[in-house]
């Protein structure tokens, strides 16, 4: 008997569409992958600024003494 060949078969996590893994880079199928870089916001997340992130440290560091 001839080995048998497995294929693996995955599915787009937004809507199901069954595809190979090649095909769904991220787990979006293409539909799906230009919908999402359609709704993509065009600038990137507010960065905190490097005071706030300074406090926010001290704030974890004073819950983390002991009492």
């Amino acid at each position: 008997p001839a080995p048998t060949t497995r294929r693996i078969l995955m599915e787009c996590t937004d809507c199901g569409r069954p595809g190979r893994p090649e095909h769904l880079p991220d787990g979006l199928c293409r539909p799906c992958r230009t919908t999402h870089t359609a709704e993509a916001p065009a600038q990137p997340a507010e960065v905190p600024e490097v005071a706030d992130i300074k406090a926010r440290m001290a704030n974890l560091r004073d819950l983390l003494k002991p009492v």
